[in-house]
């Protein structure tokens, strides 16, 4: 993937160099500058929600949260163990949240458990979920929005919904239909 990035990069500085010389340094600091404003205001909001997400853990209210999906986890993951289901649903419900950042160390421990006792298709279920992410409330592209100077950073609430609920359906479709075929095979 860095070779990639270093052709693509390589490539735009040289046509960069021969079509508009003068504007090379200034198009590669302005955009190193957008660059830091963008990764300062997504260190802000992951770190709100880093600390909502533990203090929920601390107080309680994860063991509460796996507890509350359990019957779609168990459903979805053939009944995980217990440390495992919690890993779950703290990573789908930080994905609900538009929170991908803060789920994915959840997403790897879950992964970690998963394998270590086999469950392939519990595997693929999480790496689906996690991929797709049913978001109820995207709250980074609200937060990049909104400091982007958006009048009305939330209108993409819906159109998110949809999508990812549309995403999720098909890849677990998809998963069904490949699972019922390779047993065919």
């Amino acid at each position: 993937m860095n070779f990639i990035f270093t052709v693509i990069l390589t490539v735009s500085v040289l046509l960069m160099a021969f079509i508009s010389p003068e504007s090379v340094v200034s198009s590669m600091t302005d955009g190193a500058a957008k660059g830091v404003t963008l990764s300062i205001t997504l260190i802000a909001v992951y770190a709100v929600w880093s600390g909502v997400m533990e203090m929920a853990e601390k107080s309680g209210i994860t063991n509460k949260l796996a507890k509350f999906l359990s019957p779609i986890i168990d459903r979805l993951f053939s009944r995980p163990e217990k440390e495992t289901k919690k890993q779950i649903s703290l990573n789908l419900s930080a994905n609900l949240f538009g929170l991908g950042g803060i789920a994915t160390p959840a997403g790897i421990s879950a992964a970690e458990l998963l394998d270590k006792k086999g469950d392939r298709e519990g595997l693929n279920v999480l790496f689906i979920l996690a991929a797709t992410s049913i978001q109820i409330l995207p709250a980074t592209v609200i937060a990049m929005r909104q400091r982007y100077g958006s009048t009305t950073p939330s209108d993409i609430f819906l159109p998110t919904l949809l999508s990812t609920a549309v995403s999720t359906a098909t890849g677990l479709f998809l998963l069904k239909l490949t699972k019922k075929r390779s047993k065919k095979l």
